[in-house]
């Protein structure tokens, strides 16, 4: 009995820092780093088809993209993608583990887990895809295969299969190929130079064979794709350090380190050692690496997928960001919801417009997210050539993919629309939400009728024109020239004006609200028009049949005699006025 209490105590011993690892990470990235697993499925959306498979194994590495994004669909839910992260990386320590094990007869305790730290920070980036980490393991698992059972033939299956292999994991199979040259060099009875050169002709001839034959693509993309800085984030030079190291490991395996005997400590102590040591550097890694602000954008991208704009609003007020994108979805849900220039100057504001509408850019997230702010405005046309471009640039993604879907409905392409959602029929996540679009299709009264597309059909701009999109305010300009009763494009327009402060733009369209059908003037725009009251002597520019609230004039007043208080010094007053008033179109015409 006392023996089998000492083996499960000693099993238990060897798997605790495992364990420990495993929860350590399952934690951060399930409850306080979801926000990465939140961003990488909306990157990329997994489709169940022939056609998607062989769309995604046009050239080396394409197998391994295909299966990083079959695991990156369960994203979806942040604890089965907390599990999927925790996994491979756990699976690469305890690869790397068992390989130095065959090759020195002795448990690496320490390196491996150096190793695992180092993807686990890595992964804390959010741009940092599943695939860098699996395609690493992939090569590990091949070559503890290759080291364990694949001897027979004198080890040559593993050099017979490694133009496979390249064509399934792409640059990463030459950490592969280097592992095993390592090995071979080693290798000296069995005339392992032999096998290096034949090795390292198959490598040659399958690259040479790629460019000139089978895929055409340049030498560079053959040679690291998949690997790109694009999907490593900033921590490219980290993550090709920690594949060099790999790719030696066999070298690394025959460095012997002597601990003298006087520190040396039993197994258990080991143990708990470094289970402590992992404990202390996930945290500081953790805390370290955890960025509150991209995790807040993520969480207003979240809740404006959904169309929760209110609760969009709440959060931005609850928290406020200086993060550009996060003010240009919060605009949209503010014009959504009829309160753009009512809550306009409640969040920062970026005097060229870059919060309300953003410029084409074909590089970078712009691309991804500029085309909502014209299917607010009604041009749907412009709205779907962003969400087409963003799928030719980046591939299928989820939101883009319902954008497409939505502009074809709205346009009544019901066939173009049917293919789209036929797609979407195959994901595992959005099956539902492409049932509720079916059943739009060749139906134009229950698009009409349908909360989202029946106002955003009604809202629709139908003259086309070549929109301008390195100055979006033209672009409004142009809709209203065509559809002067487009409230949501006359509230953008509005909002610029008070960004620039164009009080002369501003006057002249005071007449304007009441034709629009507003009843009350925008709390921002009664605070503009008492500002150009000072340039007629007190007396308001003309407001058609609408009047100012008597509540502004008193603020107005307030805000005048505060500014007294201090002799009319702008610096002097400017603390007590923005504690009063900062978030009023005052203190921004006087301070911004």
């Amino acid at each position: 009995m006392e023996t089998v209490n000492k083996i499960n105590r000693n099993r238990l011993l060897k798997w605790l820092p495992y364990l420990v690892f495993f929860a350590g990470s399952y934690i951060y990235f399930g409850f306080f780093a979801d926000y990465i697993l939140f961003y990488q499925e909306k990157s990329s959306l997994f489709i169940f088809s022939h056609d998607f498979l062989i769309e995604n194994i046009h050239q080396p590495g394409g197998l391994l993209i295909w299966l990083a994004k079959f695991l990156s669909t369960f994203f979806y839910y942040p604890v089965a993608g907390a599990v999927i992260v925790s996994a491979v990386i756990i699976l690469i320590i305890l690869s790397i583990s068992k390989i130095i094990g065959l090759l020195t007869g002795k448990d690496a305790k320490i390196f491996p887990f150096i190793i695992g730290l180092t993807l686990f920070w890595l992964q804390t980036e959010y741009r940092f895809f599943l695939y860098n980490n699996l395609g690493i393991l992939l090569q590990l698992a091949l070559f503890w295969l290759a080291i364990k059972y694949l001897k027979q033939v004198n080890g040559w299956i593993p050099v017979a299969i490694n133009p496979l292999w390249y064509f399934a994991t792409g640059g990463f199979a030459w950490v592969f190929s280097l592992m095993l040259t390592f090995c071979f060099i080693f290798d000296k009875e069995k005339k392992g130079w032999i096998k290096i050169i034949a090795l390292w002709c198959l490598n040659f001839l399958i690259i040479y064979i790629s460019k000139e034959i089978l895929f055409f693509q340049p030498l560079k993309i053959l040679l690291l794709f998949p690997f790109t800085e694009v999907n490593t984030g900033l921590q490219q030079v980290y993550f090709l350090s920690v594949t060099g190291i790999l790719s030696i490991l066999p070298l690394i395996s025959k460095i012997k380190l002597r601990v003298p005997s006087r520190i040396s400590v039993s197994e258990f102590t080991g143990s708990i050692i470094i289970t402590i040591f992992m404990i202390l550097i996930l945290f500081i890694i953790g805390l370290q690496r955890f960025d509150k602000k991209v995790e807040q954008y993520f969480h207003v991208e979240n809740l404006f997928y959904q169309h929760k704009y209110n609760e969009v609003i709440a959060f931005n007020s609850a928290n406020p960001s200086t993060n550009s994108l996060t003010i240009f979805l919060n605009n949209i849900a503010l014009c959504e919801k009829d309160k753009l220039n009512d809550l306009l100057f409640h969040f920062p504001q970026s005097p060229d417009g870059q919060t309300l509408f953003l410029k084409w850019e074909m590089s970078g997230e712009i691309l991804r997210r500029g085309g909502y702010f014209y299917y607010t405005i009604g041009m749907v046309n412009e709205a779907h050539r962003w969400a087409f471009e963003n799928m030719v640039m980046r591939g299928l993604t989820p939101e883009g993919l319902k954008m497409l879907i939505k502009t074809e409905l709205i346009n009544r392409n019901y066939e173009v629309a049917s293919k789209y959602i036929a797609i979407l029929k195959h994901t595992i996540f959005y099956r539902k939400e492409a049932n509720a679009f079916e059943k739009l299709l060749f139906n134009d009264a229950a698009v009409n009728t349908d909360s989202e597309l029946g106002p955003k059909k009604q809202n629709k701009l139908n003259t086309d024109f070549f929109s301008i999109t390195d100055d979006p305010y033209i672009n409004i300009e142009r809709v209203l020239a065509n559809d002067s009763l487009n409230k949501k494009a006359f509230e953008y327009k509005v909002a610029f004006l008070l960004l620039r402060k164009d009080y002369q733009g501003i006057a002249k369209i005071l007449p304007k609200f009441e034709n629009l059908g507003f009843t009350k003037f925008p709390v921002h725009v009664e605070e503009a028009a008492m500002i150009l009251s000072l340039f007629t002597n007190g007396k308001l520019p003309s407001l058609g049949n609408l009047v100012i609230n008597r509540n502004t004039e008193l603020r107005w007043n307030q805000y005048l005699s505060v500014f007294q208080q201090y002799k009319t010094d702008l610096k002097a007053a400017e603390p007590a006025l923005k504690r009063q008033f900062g978030n009023t179109f005052w203190y921004y015409a006087f301070y911004r």
